[in-house]
């Protein structure tokens, strides 16, 4: 299951993040790496967004990049 996938107020735990290296490290110092506890807070019009929390921090990622998150449930 992916991020675009979780119900809002939801937690899950990130199992794997399939994006370039570069994305990666970007999402990593922002608190999003495998084994992270996240909170989907809301999505955009059509999905085209969503935005997380992870810890006391407030995420935006797109839609390609929800995407590319791999989560179960927490």
């Amino acid at each position: 299951m992916n991020l675009l996938q979780s119900g809002v107020n939801e937690k899950c735990r990130v199992v794997s993040v399939d994006l370039c290296d570069s994305l990666k490290e970007h999402l990593r110092a922002m608190g999003v790496y495998p084994h992270a506890t996240l909170r989907v807070k809301r999505y955009g019009w059509f999905k085209s967004s969503v935005q997380v929390q992870s810890g006391r921090r407030m995420i935006a990622l797109g839609k390609e990049q929800a995407r590319a998150i791999e989560i179960c449930a927490a």
